[in-house]
């Protein structure tokens, strides 16, 4: 068993705009306590989980399966202009187990 992160990374040039996605990072690791090691890394700290992220099963039930991240963001290396970016964050549990083929 680990867990698999995935940030979908959008942006927009104010929070009345649409949204795009413009990256996608996953990241694999061991235990809970590693995606909140991630998490701190790439964000300076663990994000309030208060906007959460649901989607509905297939009995029409919404379920929750991540949270948002909103904040102002600029790349200084190109001297850009500030956009605002929200990444959609879910933390995964993976099992695998091997599947033979006949």
């Amino acid at each position: 068993m680990y867990y698999k992160i995935r940030i979908d990374e959008t942006g927009r040039n104010s929070p009345k705009d649409q949204a795009q996605r413009f990256n996608v990072i996953e990241e694999c690791v061991n235990s809970l306590e590693d995606v909140k090691i991630f998490l701190i890394n790439q964000y300076g700290k663990i994000p309030g989980k208060k906007n959460k992220i649901y989607i509905d099963d297939k009995n029409g039930k919404s379920k929750e399966v991540g949270f948002l991240h909103s904040f102002w963001n600029k790349d200084c290396s190109h001297n850009s202009k500030k956009w605002f970016q929200t990444d959609w964050i879910t933390i995964t549990e993976i099992h695998e187990s091997p599947v033979l083929i006949n």
